[in-house]
């Protein structure tokens, strides 16, 4: 008699384990959105109130769990101790046969049950967590708690995992190919979007293209042709008073009079208001912002208020996907002889550049063709910008990528004054 009624009390408690194991793992992958919404449903407010405070019922099966497995391992050994009277080969064949039992029972079986009907489970199992956690009341938190002094606290605020562990997830997913790299990658920059800041993503000030306030509308659309953007900052007495925004929508339908559209408009009346957002504004609070208002380009202050930059909806976009490409840009060699000039990448090096010439070329100040143009000209070259330095006459001829950037630059040796008679200029 005894001996059934210790082998039910196993079968007992190691389905209980069952149990309990199918519910951890059915938590853990439970989708929050279909449980929130079948939760709703009159026979599952259990469920309901598990999703409010999750973190006590955990540790309440988490404690329980183990405390099966324990038992399970003691009533073994009482029960082989009516077979064998050697208490430590009881012992040992008691805790074989646990360890199999519980490897197969306790920790493969019930886990693959849950992650597989994940709100079945949590549905099915919900009240029974309930229960367990009045019963054994804030004895599993005291425990935890004590546990927590031998490493780091823990966050009593936190879900089922931290951030950390989220991150370890999706690497062994990855790894294991449950989900594309690009998938992966995009799930990191999701994790990484809180901690960036505006200003590691805006286009700085020095790589900004700007427009006057006095000057004229034609003017601003010649402008807006030749640097291919579509909306330019308008600064007054400089680039620290940002009055506005042009957009070539606007400006082209002041130039491009209809019946019924007004002419002669000023710079002025076809302004657009800035947006200013600081430097130190995370990406994951200004994405949603201007998504809301409609707005696709902002102007970044520094702490000091002066114009640190600009930063576009874009950007912020592409901190979740990737750099976007755009559809006219083709992949060109880094240089192309055209004559007597070179039609060379703007990202080559100084140093390269001067090789093409057979001149010992460097400078301090800028690493990149592009770089050289801008520092001749004081400004963010767009195309048809031209300029010489170092005896190589440098013009903008192609933008590239989505910022409208100069990505080619047509380069030649500036003539003499005593050869320069006669000598033609290389065209585009």
């Amino acid at each position: 008699m005894i001996t059934a009624l210790l082998a039910l009390a196993t079968l007992l408690l190691l389905g209980v384990a069952f149990v309990l194991t199918a519910a951890e793992s059915a938590f853990t992958y439970l989708p929050r959105h279909d449980a929130e919404k079948a939760s709703q449903a009159d026979a599952r407010r259990s469920l309901k109130k598990v999703l409010e405070d999750p973190r006590p019922c955990m540790h309440a099966l988490r404690f329980a769990r183990i405390f099966c497995e324990s038992l399970v391992s003691v009533i073994l050994t009482i029960l082989f101790l009516q077979f064998i009277p050697m208490v430590w080969l009881s012992a040992l064949i008691a805790v074989v046969i646990a360890t199999l039992l519980g490897f197969v029972l306790i920790g493969v079986s019930p886990r693959h049950v849950g992650r597989s009907h994940p709100l079945t489970v949590a549905a099915r199992t919900s009240g029974f967590l309930l229960v367990i956690t009045a019963i054994l009341g804030p004895l599993p938190r005291w425990l935890m708690r004590g546990g927590s002094a031998f490493s780091q606290p823990e966050d009593e605020n936190a879900g089922f995992f931290t951030e950390e562990e989220l991150r370890e997830f999706v690497d062994r997913a990855s790894g294991t190919d449950v989900i594309e790299d690009s998938e992966a990658a995009m799930l990191h920059s999701i994790f990484e979007l809180d901690d960036t800041r505006i200003r590691a993503v805006m286009v700085p000030r020095t790589d900004t293209v700007t427009f006057d306030l006095d000057d004229t509308v034609e003017n601003a659309l010649n402008l807006f042709l030749r640097s291919g953007y579509s909306r330019i900052p308008v600064l007054g007495e400089d680039f620290d008073d940002v009055r506005g925004f042009l957009y070539l929508k606007d400006v082209a339908e002041a130039i491009l009079p209809r019946q019924d559209r007004r002419t002669g408009a000023s710079v002025q009346e076809l302004l657009r208001p800035a947006r200013f957002v600081p430097e130190s504004q995370k990406v994951s609070e200004l994405l949603p912002q201007m998504q809301r208002e409609g707005t696709h380009v902002a102007v970044v202050v520094d702490e000091y208020g002066g114009t640190a930059g600009l930063v576009t909806l874009e950007d912020l976009i592409e901190e979740l996907v990737g750099e976007i490409v755009d559809e006219y840009d083709t992949v060109e060699p880094e240089v192309t002889p055209e004559g007597d000039a070179y039609r060379v990448s703007a990202r080559m090096s100084v140093g390269d550049l001067g090789e093409l010439f057979d001149i010992d070329l460097e400078d301090d100040d800028v690493d990149s063709v592009g770089g050289l143009l801008a520092k001749a000209l004081g400004r963010v070259p767009i195309v048809g910008s031209t300029a010489a330095i170092y005896g190589i006459r440098l013009k903008a001829v192609k933008l590239e990528g989505r910022r409208n950037r100069v990505g080619t630059v047509l380069a030649w040796r500036e003539p003499s004054e005593e050869d320069s008679d006669g000598q033609e200029t290389p065209e585009e």
